[in-house]
Formats: C-alpha cells, structure tokens, sequence
C-alpha cells in the first residue's frame, strides 16, 4: 500500500500544483473558472485513451513509442508554459505592489484568451501523461482482488494528499498581492520547465536516440530520488540525483526562453520609465 501511495502521490502531486497554479493565476487576473472543466475533461479523456491503448503505444515505433509520446506531451507542456511567461511577464513590472487583483479589460481580453487557451493545454496534457499513468498501474491488479484493494486504497490516499496539498497551496496563494504571486508563478514556470525538459532527455536516452554518459554530479546520500523527498522533488521540479550533461543541457535551452523573456521585459520597463 505504501507503494501504491508514494506512485499515485507522485503522479497526482505534479498536476494537482499546476492545476492550483493556474487557478490562482486565474482569480488574480480577474478570469472566470470556466476553463477548468474543460482542461480536466480533455486531460481526463485523453489519459483513458492512452492507458487503453498503451500496449499498441509502446509497440510503435519499433518499441519506442511510448517514450516518444512522454517526450512529445513533456514537450508540449513546456511549450505552453513559455506562452504563459510571455503574457504574463509584462505584469511582473507593471502590477503595483499592494493591488491584490487585476480587473479584467479591454486591452487584457486578447492576451488572456491565449493564456486560457495555454492553460486549457498544459492541465489536459499534464493530466493525461499522469493520470494514464494511474489507469495502467490500477489496471495490472485487476486479476488479483485483494491486491487491487490494497492499491485502490493507497492510491485514494495518494489522491487524497496530493489534492490536499493543492488546496492549501491554493489558500496560502490567494490572499497575496498579484505581484508576489505572479513572480512566484514565474518561478514555478522556470522549474518546472527545467524539470520537464530532463524528462524529455531522460526519455531520448532510454531509447537510445541520446548517448548515455558519466553523471556530472551524484547527490544520491543526500536526497534519493526513491525516498518521499526525492519522489517529491522529481515531481515539482524533476529532481534527478545524478544528471548528465545532456540533461542539463535540455534544462537549460527549455529554462533560457524563461530568462529571456523576463531580461527583456526588464530592459522594456526600465526604458519606458527613463
């Protein structure tokens, strides 16, 4: 059952803050919810369609098909999230300190709607990676009903803990300025992109596509990336204990768009105020 439990947490935990995220992104910018029904049914069809052909998955593409479709939807993901920094950058400059929320304008319609449209994208897809995931590991105990017992078990406190946590991210989040919050979204953005992109090289070198080579560092006796703090770590930020060069390669090209956009819209707003 404890397996069950720190599997089904890891997997849930991930989404559950990106879902809190951009929900408290939403209520700082003044966006009604109504995008989130429509994330979580894509992300919840999409992970029932992945888990129900996952054997045809995985033997695509000469056995590799399952990594690339990670590769693709960690890639996807990312891509989505530069869109958000890009839109929501310009705010961290402009937004007074004390304001708790922005009103909806105008001007905002046109930018928020891709945010939205972004948004929608990145919990969909996020959910589907992660909740396939859940569908498989349920799946293989379905012969065995005392075992399916116990993983339904523990994949319910899993669930349970991992949306806990998201609620109180959610209402430890929405009660601070919009500035604060949105430099820490911004944060969250870098890393979780870093992390996703490590992902992306972790899949390419499971099958090959990347040459495998010596880790630059190992922090295994310090946090191991099997214990709860490690499983944790790897899903906020993709912790891995011993990378290599390409993985910390693909961190940093997917973590450089982040920095760049925020330098330039640094560089924008000290000009203007000149």
């Amino acid at each position: 059952m404890v397996d069950a439990i720190l599997l089904i947490l890891r997997e849930v935990l991930e989404a559950a803050l990106i879902i809190t995220m951009l929900l408290v992104m939403s209520r700082k910018l003044s966006i009604a919810f109504n995008w989130i029904v429509i994330a979580l049914a894509l992300g919840m069809l999409s992970s029932w369609l992945l888990a129900c052909y996952a054997y045809a998955i995985a033997d695509a593409f000469d056995g590799t098909g399952q990594e690339w479709i990670n590769a693709l939807l960690y890639f996807s993901v990312i891509l989505s999230f530069i869109v958000i920094a890009s839109i929501i950058a310009p705010l961290l400059f402009n937004t007074p300190s004390h304001v708790q929320y922005l009103p909806l304008t105008n001007e905002s319609i046109k930018p928020y709607r891709k945010l939205i449209f972004c948004a929608v994208f990145a919990v969909g897809l996020s959910l589907a990676r992660e909740v396939a995931e859940i569908w498989i590991y349920v799946g293989g105990f379905l012969h065995d009903p005392n075992l399916l017992q116990s993983a339904l078990i523990g994949g319910a406190i899993g669930v349970g803990i991992g949306t806990s946590l998201g609620v109180i991210t959610y209402y430890l989040l929405v009660f601070i300025s919009a500035r604060a919050f949105l430099n820490i979204l911004f944060v969250f953005l870098v890393l979780l992109c870093g992390g996703l992109s490590m992902q992306i090289a972790r899949q390419l070198l499971q099958i090959g596509i990347l040459d495998s080579a010596t880790p630059l560092w190992d922090t295994s006796s310090i946090i191991n990336e099997h214990s709860w703090l490690g499983e944790l770590l790897y899903a906020l930020i993709g912790y891995d204990s011993s990378p290599n060069a390409i993985q910390v390669i693909f961190y940093w090209v997917a973590v450089m768009p982040l920095l760049l956009i925020l330098l330039w819209n640094g560089y924008r707003r000290n000009r203007t105020s000149i």
